[in-house]
């Protein structure tokens, strides 16, 4: 099976479609804001499947007057969808947008029976066939993730873009280091968006145009008080804490919990935030039939990383989910993006098969290479809490769909490889290992690898952190299969760092597919700090850290590669 498709699409059934807004009751008599799309010319004798939009950003949006007079909102999804035979329905999700209710917390246990419930009253609506998926990228993702979970004999599949499969390491706390950015403008968001206000975020365009989120009928809007996520950084520091805010620990509303019963499309990113890192445990740990794609994409799949223009735009994206809505695989495909080649290429394991693990060693005087030096002085450095990736990294566009962006990486120690003596490919996990001497008993350590061209152009690929006190390389079970060494991030394996005494520390980046060409070369960077994104941790003061270098306390970095014969190397 290749991807994306070559094969032909079938003719669209319908032009337009109708509408109607209504409230659907759950079993508890709160009622739920939908908005439902027919393909218009339908029928009464056709049943047709239905595929669900479930959100907490607003269904939809009312429009001011005048604008409201002559303007619509487009919606390109369901002109698509409801073309080829599709019911849309968007919905708002208890206790947001228009609905009744109370929103506890993102993701809670009464979702999954709101959506059994909303399965169920579509399957007893004259027009439908008995089918219902969902589709949505981001937070609509796991909805429609989540729609699997909620086991109504009715769901069949789901296209799931762009999320988290668990929320302690995928977007709250990578590697144990809060991700300020992420929780902190994600609360703020949805502040505004509960008091039906109109986020600042959002461009001048939609301020001008935009009222709030759409009324069903002349319903007034129900008001909301919900707990935001950012109570997360005031009370959370291990996995297992328990948030007295949100009354959840952040494994009560990951999606490894949660396992689905339906057939999966599920997308996601080398470059966004840590949706490869989902995509790839997902595929590994879910037996059922699924079709896994990694891209070289932003969040939501509108740039293509590298390119000026995207070869793979919405419209044949949507095309892609058409073919996969209408014949869901049968068997278990992860399809793969590999970066400067420029080539998709399948794998029914991940990794691939056919990479070796090979080591390179940091080296006196800035060096990279696979050979162990012998032991020397150790690297040093004060840690620098300026130090940032920007504001277009892939950890901050997750929240607004921006491109991802890098400069070259700044980093308070680098280590650069010779030029490669022919085109290797890397895919998989990087791992890192550093035997560190602190000043202080926590810290961050931030990794960046990054291929350097012929014209000296910094390439970024990939990165992981660590937060200090999660360095205890757990013997226990994980609770679903990992590819890096498994930190529990859990309270009883906290194992602070003795100041002034020699520490391992080994953590996995995230993973990456790219072909780095003869002559290029590599380039690793560590640091102590992110500030635009990742809470600074100390809070006070700035430790001091030594990176050991040779003999039996060589750091180093372990990547899956694959040399190219020399016949098949670039020129």
């Amino acid at each position: 099976m290749t991807f994306p498709s070559t094969s032909p699409l079938r003719p669209p059934q319908y032009k337009g479609s109708t509408e109607q807004t209504l409230y659907i009751p759950m079993r508890d008599g709160t009622r739920l804001a939908v908005d439902l799309y027919l393909p218009r010319g339908l029928t009464p004798e056709t049943k047709i499947p239905a595929l669900f939009a479930a959100t907490r950003y607003w269904r939809a949006q009312q429009l001011k007057a005048p604008f409201s007079w002559f303007l619509s909102l487009p919606d390109s999804a369901r002109n698509f969808f409801t073309a080829f035979g599709y019911a849309i329905l968007r919905i708002d999700m208890r206790g947001t947008g228009a609905s009744e209710g109370n929103h506890p917390h993102p993701w809670s246990a009464t979702d999954l029976t709101d959506l059994y419930d909303l399965t169920e009253w579509v399957t007893q609506q004259p027009w439908s066939n008995g089918q219902v998926g969902g589709f949505g990228n981001s937070y609509q993702a796991t909805t429609a993730e989540m729609l699997g979970a909620c086991v109504h004999r009715a769901v069949t599949s789901a296209l799931v873009r762009f999320n988290e499969f668990d929320v302690y390491t995928d977007i709250a706390f990578p590697g144990g280091v809060p991700n300020e950015f992420m929780l902190t403008q994600w609360a703020d968001y949805n502040r505004a968006l509960d008091a039906n206000q109109l986020p600042k975020s959002m461009s001048t365009l939609e301020k001008i145009l935009v009222k709030g989120v759409k009324p069903v009928g002349n319903h007034a809007i129900p008001k909301h008080t919900n707990q935001q996520v950012d109570s997360a950084l005031r009370h959370m520091t291990f996995r297992d804490d328990l948030d007295p805010e949100l009354n959840i620990r952040m494994d009560d509303i990951s999606m490894f919990n949660r396992p689905t019963n339906h057939t999966l499309d599920h997308w996601g990113s080398w470059f966004d935030a840590a949706t490869a890192n989902a995509v790839i445990h997902r595929f590994a740990n879910n037996p059922r039939p699924q079709r896994a794609v990694i891209g070289a994409w932003n969040h939501g799949a509108t740039q293509h990383i590298g390119a000026k223009e995207n070869p793979f735009p919405l419209l044949a994206q949507m095309k892609e989910s058409l073919r996969f809505f209408d014949n869901p695989p049968a068997t278990r495909e992860l399809h793969y993006f590999t970066i400067f080649e420029n080539e998709w290429k399948s794998t029914p394991e991940f990794p691939p098969a056919g990479l070796t693990s090979t080591r390179f060693f940091f080296q006196p005087q800035s060096g990279l290479s696979s050979l162990l030096p012998p032991p020397a002085p150790a690297d040093r450095y004060q840690t620098d809490f300026n130090a940032s990736t920007g504001l277009n990294n892939r950890w901050q566009t997750e929240l607004d769909q921006r491109p991802v962006k890098y400069a070259p990486i700044k980093g308070q120690l680098a280590y650069t490889s010779a030029p490669l003596e022919q085109d290797t490919e890397i895919t998989g996990y990087p791992i890192v290992t550093l035997f560190v001497k602190s000043t202080h008993d926590d810290g961050n350590f931030f990794v960046y690898l990054e291929a350097i061209d012929e014209q000296g152009n910094a390439h970024y690929l990939t990165e992981g952190m660590l937060r200090a006190i999660h360095r205890k390389v757990s013997t226990d079970t994980p609770p679903y299969k990992q590819f890096v060494p498994y930190h529990s991030f859990k309270r009883k394996d906290a194992m602070p760092l003795i100041p002034g005494e020699v520490a391992e520390i080994t953590f996995g980046l995230n993973p990456i597919s790219a072909l780095i060409r003869r002559g290029w070369k590599l380039r690793v960077s560590l640091s102590g700090a992110d500030k635009d994104t990742f809470a600074r941790i100390p809070l006070t003061n700035s430790p001091s850290v030594e990176i050991m270098l040779g003999g039996e306390q060589a750091s180093f970095i372990e990547i899956l590669l694959k040399v190219r014969p020399e016949s098949q190397s670039s020129k």
